[in-house]
């Protein structure tokens, strides 16, 4: 009467591009090797659960309470990840962006000082911001910055859905499906990736959030 399974996953991966416009905005076409970081879909721990549970109370029962509060199942879903990469780059026009002046825009500034905090953030610091835009100097005129692509990474996603169901008979030939279902039932703030144009008055900061804490009731006839 319960089933649980799980999955976990370890990996890498490392590109020098994440689409076709990144594909056309290399930060120097003649060194592509500048681009190779990690993708900005990269996800290096990923835990995956699903349970499912046969309630036992009233289900062998015979009578009202039995047809009513017997035979319900629950059952959850649960994600829990790290963030994805962020890029810090700067898409206002030359001189105050384009640094390298080749006439594609998203150039990287260069690197910060060493004593800047880069990581192990917490949903406090994405509201306020992780970054300033000070905290990245301007690399000089027609140079590259030497800041990496997918340098940092954004906030961690974890969700957990949870469905309450039971299967009532009608008559011989129709039966009907009673289904409850929280999503984000924990209610977990889950936050979108901060700003990370340099030229953005929210650079560093996130400013949105992914789906709060939902409800949904259902009734599905068979027949």
């Amino acid at each position: 009467g319960f089933t649980l399974q799980g999955a976990f996953t370890f990996g890498k991966t490392i590109t020098d591009a994440d689409d076709s416009r990144d594909n056309a905005n290399f930060l120097d076409a003649s060194n592509r090797r500048l681009d190779r970081a990690l993708a900005g879909f990269d996800v290096p721990r990923k835990l995956s659960i699903v349970g499912v549970w046969e309630i036992p109370f009233l289900k062998s029962r015979t009578g009202v309470p039995s047809r009513l509060f017997g035979g319900w199942q629950l059952s959850g879903f649960a994600i829990l990840q790290k963030g994805t990469p962020l890029t810090v780059v700067n898409n206002a026009a030359w001189p105050r962006g384009d640094f390298n002046a080749d006439g594609n825009g998203g150039d990287r500034p260069n690197a910060p000082a060493p004593g800047l905090k880069t990581h192990s953030f917490a949903t406090s610091d994405f509201l306020r911001g992780i970054f300033r835009a000070s905290d990245f100097p301007q690399p000089a005129p027609g140079m590259n910055g030497t800041l990496g692509r997918n340098t940092y990474r954004g906030p961690g996603y974890a969700q957990v859905d949870v469905s309450l169901s039971k299967r009532f008979r009608v008559t011989e030939s129709v039966a009907a499906q009673v289904r409850l279902d929280a999503f984000n039932a924990l209610n977990r703030v889950n936050l979108d990736s901060p700003a990370m144009d340099l030229n953005s008055n929210d650079f560093g900061r996130s400013t949105s959030a992914l789906t709060p804490r939902a409800f949904q009731a259902g009734v599905r006839l068979e027949f």
